[in-house]
């Protein structure tokens, strides 16, 4: 089953809200779903809207109306499609960010796990801030 990529902003945000709704929930598999996709996630959107940062990894956010059953059963997902897109709706490329790296580390302490040194397949992390 192939996926559309996102197009507009509102479908990142439609996906935010689903995995907010999986960690806030603590309905299981989704929670464990939700912390698995946070912990091996290497570019992530930035969000502090709700007045503390929470992390939403662009593999999961890149597609449209994504959920944990279409994400696993998607097997084309690849962040090398998803980046540009989100890129394209966002307005810039995807980066490092000591400060938003810092506050990465944060959010996974309050998930109640310890931060992998770096992202999947070694890679350092990177992101978008979401204005």
């Amino acid at each position: 089953m192939e996926m559309e990529l996102v197009e507009t902003l509102e479908e990142i945000r439609n996906n935010m809200r689903t995995l907010d709704r999986y960690l806030d929930n603590k309905r299981e598999p989704e929670y464990s779903y939700a912390l698995s996709r946070i912990k091996k996630g290497t570019c992530f959107i930035a969000d502090d809207s709700s007045g503390a940062y929470r992390f939403y990894p662009s593999r999961f956010i890149g597609y449209v109306n994504n959920t944990m059953s279409r994400h696993e059963n998607n097997e084309y997902k690849n962040g090398r499609e998803t980046n540009p897109a989100i890129s394209e709706i966002l307005g810039r490329n995807v980066s490092a960010n000591a400060e938003l790296e810092q506050a990465y580390r944060e959010y996974c302490r309050r998930l109640g796990f310890e931060p992998n040194e770096k992202g999947a397949f070694g890679v350092h992390r990177k992101y978008w801030k979401l204005d």
